[in-house]
């Protein structure tokens, strides 16, 4: 197996090897405590951070038939993990590893120190993506011997879903709430003129109208994380849905030393799409380059027709961290803080669940942060596209 690494080490040993290992762990008193101690995922692991056994709710959670399946794979690997497909060493080597919960627990093990933490892994062969989030438990097994672990894993994702949908609501809805409030009470004041008092009635409509739009906002991220979503394709126009999206963000944000611009040579494509899921597509990933500014920098956004698709690019001057790149598009990491990551998830999860595309981006420290939306120019059926969900409550 190849060395290529850029966190854990990727040799490991050969499966029959493996299964020689498991004949000695299992003569352990231990293991037997172990494997009655919880009805949750369990799986004991070599050095190597190979399974050597597991019990049964941890191999059929990886669609595995038999046990002696899940001998010799790493974690991620039983889990179908999507990073370790751009991984030759397999699990624990991808640069996304650094910041998986997972694989920084199996370190601590590994020292001989019983570590906890959080994971989401998305898992897929292809044809469905499953994103999962996971509350990890890993204990020495200094019985077996130096660099022995053992983890157990409970599926988190339905209470996490829940706290970070009410927090994100709660978060939005009351600053929304408090700007309606604060115009309020200045339109209150006896001693305005009538030019102060059109100019605050003004705003006031313009707060009415932000805390509505961050209503159907979360309204539509609950129906399309449950799969209810509706999809109404009709003709649509990229460069007014584009100038349409960007009066949402000024009106909506004046407050904001930020300025938005279309690029020169944005083209108006017509193609086939829903205008108000891709026009909140398009006002989720403004509102982000926004808030990734510094005062008076640019964010710039574009359109362009690119063969049988047309391509949409929203531009800000700031950067990404490796870490925060890492789970961007992870409905609970944020660049705003805990559990506020829901704008580029819900984008992705609009664009590549409903509207049939494909979101990239990409995040340099010389040239800023670039993100990609990629649309058919013909809508395409919705029971053809594939399905990115959350276990436990259904990205």
């Amino acid at each position: 197996m190849t060395d290529q690494t850029y966190f854990l080490p990727s040799v490991r040993l050969p499966r029959a090897a493996v299964r020689e290992q498991a004949t000695t762990v299992l003569q352990l008193d231990v293991l037997l405590g172990l494997v009655n101690r919880t009805s949750e995922p369990l799986a004991i692991l070599n050095p190597h951070r190979q399974i050597v056994f597991c019990n049964e709710a941890c191999w059929r959670l990886g669609g595995l038939s038999t046990p002696d399946e899940a001998i010799g794979l790493r974690p991620g690997e039983l889990l179908r993990c999507v990073n370790v497909v751009s991984s030759p060493g397999g699990c624990g080597t991808s640069e996304k590893c650094r910041f998986c919960g997972l694989a920084q627990a199996l370190v601590e093990g590994q020292e001989n120190r019983a570590a906890a933490g959080r994971c989401m892994i998305e898992s897929g062969d292809g044809s469905e993506l499953v994103a999962t989030e996971y509350r990890v438990q890993v204990t020495p097994l200094p019985e077996a011997g130096p660099g022995w672990e053992y983890y157990s894993l409970t599926d988190t994702s339905q209470e996490g879903r829940r706290r970070v949908l009410d927090r994100a609501f709660f978060h939005d809805i009351l600053n929304r709430a408090f700007a309606v409030e604060g115009v309020a009470d200045a339109l209150a004041e006896e001693s305005l003129t009538s030019a102060e008092r059109e100019e605050f009635t003004t705003m006031l409509g313009v707060a009415v109208r932000g805390l509505v739009e961050e209503i159907k906002s979360q309204r539509v991220l609950v129906a399309a994380e449950s799969g209810e979503l509706a999809v109404e394709s009709v003709t649509v126009n990229s460069l007014e849905l584009l100038r349409e999206a960007l009066q949402t963000c000024a009106a909506f944000w004046l407050d904001e030393e930020v300025r938005f611009e279309i690029a020169l040579g944005s083209e108006a494509v017509e193609f086939e799409s829903d205008p108000a899921l891709l026009g909140r597509v398009l006002v989720n990933l403004l509102k982000n380059a926004m808030e990734s500014s510094k005062p008076g920098q640019v964010v710039t956004s574009s359109c362009r027709r690119q063969g049988d698709e047309v391509q949409f690019f929203v531009h800000n001057e700031g950067f990404m961290e490796s870490a925060v790149a890492a789970h961007i598009f992870q409905r609970s990491h944020s660049t705003k803080g805990h559990g506020r990551g829901l704008g580029t998830h819900s984008v992705r999860l609009l664009v590549e669940q409903y509207l049939g595309g494909k979101v990239s981006f990409d995040s340099l420290r010389e040239t800023g942060t670039t993100f990609r939306v990629r649309l058919p120019l013909r809508a395409r059926p919705l029971a053809s596209l594939v399905p990115i969900t959350s276990n436990g409550g259904g990205h």
